[in-house]
């Protein structure tokens, strides 16, 4: 078995968000269970999106930037590129989405079999 996750679930697992702790325990639940944890590429570029954001309205600080990417490193997800690009956009039309960005964890999710984990639509919310 196999869970795509969003970049959100990431980057709260290296803030203080209030859902920081939920989140690891079901990481770790993951781990223990064997399931195999994914996430497109187009992750890294969102976590470092919202980390840019966390410390420009001074929630996170700067100098824990490195500390927070070598834990986001060293969490044990697997990263695919880009390739279902006709499938993406048939996604994020289907959903009436002007963007493709949360359609591209939809596609990998389906390619895998797998569920998709988000902030916006998880038990973890």
């Amino acid at each position: 078995m196999a869970v795509v996750v969003d970049s959100n679930l990431i980057v709260v697992l290296v803030n203080a968000d209030p859902r920081r702790d939920r989140v690891l325990r079901q990481v770790q639940n993951w781990r223990s269970q064997g399931i195999e944890i994914h996430a497109p590429v187009l992750a890294y570029y969102e976590i470092a999106n919202s980390l840019t954001r966390l410390i420009a309205a001074g929630i996170f600080s700067q100098e824990r930037l490195l500390e927070a990417w070598n834990y986001i490193n060293k969490l044990s997800i697997t990263y695919h590129l880009f390739s279902e690009g006709t499938r993406v956009v048939e996604i994020a039309l289907s959903l009436g989405r002007r963007s493709a960005y949360d359609a591209a964890y939809l596609a990998l999710a389906e390619t895998l079999n797998a569920e998709l984990w988000t902030l916006e639509r998880s038990p973890l919310s």
